[in-house]
């Protein structure tokens, strides 16, 4: 995972993450932690990790508070839908963004574009995707050429090899040289 904030002091990064399934909602809580909010709140994770409401409960050991930066139960918002900026396209209020994890058009992305980089910088540390390259199809279709032809030429090294015919071995062998060679 990339680099998410810990999300008690939300200054480091989180090395332990909990995730928790409501039993009865079947609603799914995360929490991340970094290692100095885990040893403040004095917390024994080899034991098992305690419910993360009880996380949330405890005071840590310097007299601190605990503040957590994000809604963990996106269901619970303290701000009625009707007071919340809307999307002006779709009329989606952010609350209900977090309940269904989905938006309701692409013009939300910028209506929200404040919030939604908050929480993408929380989650995964960057609001930057940085994925993967695409690959240059020319080049793997070249490589794949290059390839077929290197067996097909080794294979009839071989069988003139075993044919002694020399000459016509010593032209495949160049060939197959050539072959390695770059930009041939």
């Amino acid at each position: 995972m990339l680099d998410v904030t810990c999300q008690i002091c939300a200054k480091r990064p989180a090395t332990t993450h909990l995730t928790e399934l409501d039993p009865g909602t079947g609603q799914r809580q995360e929490l991340h932690l970094c290692a100095t909010c885990i040893q403040r709140l004095d917390l024994k994770l080899e034991l098992g990790p305690p419910p993360i409401a009880t996380i949330l409960d405890m005071k840590p050991e310097d007299g601190g508070s605990v503040k957590i930066k994000i809604n963990l139960n996106p269901g619970t918002a303290t701000v009625t839908a009707s007071d919340e900026e809307r999307c002006p396209e779709c009329a989606l209020a952010f609350s209900e963004f977090g309940s269904g994890k989905l938006f309701g058009c692409a013009h939300d992305y910028t209506a929200f574009a404040d919030k939604v980089e908050a929480l993408l910088r929380n989650y995964h540390g960057t609001s930057q995707h940085l994925g993967r390259h695409p690959v240059d199809i020319q080049t793997v279709a070249a490589g794949v050429e290059i390839r077929a032809r290197r067996a097909q030429l080794d294979a009839a090294l071989r069988v003139a090899v075993a044919d002694e015919k020399y000459e016509d071995a010593a032209r495949l062998r160049d060939q197959l040289r050539g072959l390695e060679k770059p930009n041939a």
